[in-house]
């Protein structure tokens, strides 16, 4: 058989040659990007949206984490916190409770490690609330007065659950500061 035989119609000299000039790649490529700049369209718009929810969530878990500190340790950083708000852990002093109703008290003194100071609170104290009772609160520093908004006690579950390590720390210290912590005089 010769290889050489090119009168099959598949064979190179079986059409005319064609000679025409071919469009540049430039201008196919126009119809192409367009479709893939149309494919990226919802991809970015997606990378946006995520970055939209991470940006909100990163800032609010950031406004939601409040700082914790026992009460010696924010009255020695005091100005370190600023008027940033806090939680505070400490124990209220016996004799301290300025007033008094059911279910509020207007002021008090709570104390970590025997260093104390004055909370004015807003709003409602948990009716568990009273003496050598260790507390969270939470609030901010409005000069030397720490002004309280909500109060945790000890025996609140919700307290319990995410503080265990400071309830037995709390509890401690209350035993062995109940009665060298008091209430300054006027």
């Amino acid at each position: 058989m010769d290889v050489t035989d090119f009168d099959d119609p598949e064979s190179a000299d079986a059409g005319p040659l064609d000679l025409t000039p071919r469009t540049p790649r430039s201008e196919q490529g126009s119809k192409s990007s367009k479709r893939g700049a149309a494919k990226a369209v919802p991809i970015v718009l997606g990378v946006l949206v995520l970055g939209a929810i991470a940006a909100v969530l990163v800032t609010q878990l950031a406004g939601a984490a409040t700082y914790f500190y026992n009460v010696d340790d924010a009255v020695a950083q005091r100005s370190e916190i600023g008027d940033r708000r806090v939680r505070l852990q400490g124990n209220v002093i016996k004799g301290s409770e300025i007033g008094r109703t059911k279910d509020s008290v207007q002021g008090y003194l709570i104390a970590y490690n025997g260093v104390s100071v004055e909370v004015e609170q807003s709003g409602d104290v948990p009716d568990l609330f009273g003496p050598s009772i260790p507390v969270v609160i939470e609030g901010r520093f409005v000069g030397d007065v720490f002004k309280s908004d909500r109060v945790l006690v000890k025996h609140d579950e919700t307290y319990d659950e995410a503080n265990k390590d400071r309830v037995k720390e709390a509890e401690r210290d209350a035993e062995r500061n109940a009665s060298s912590t008091t209430v300054p005089q006027p």
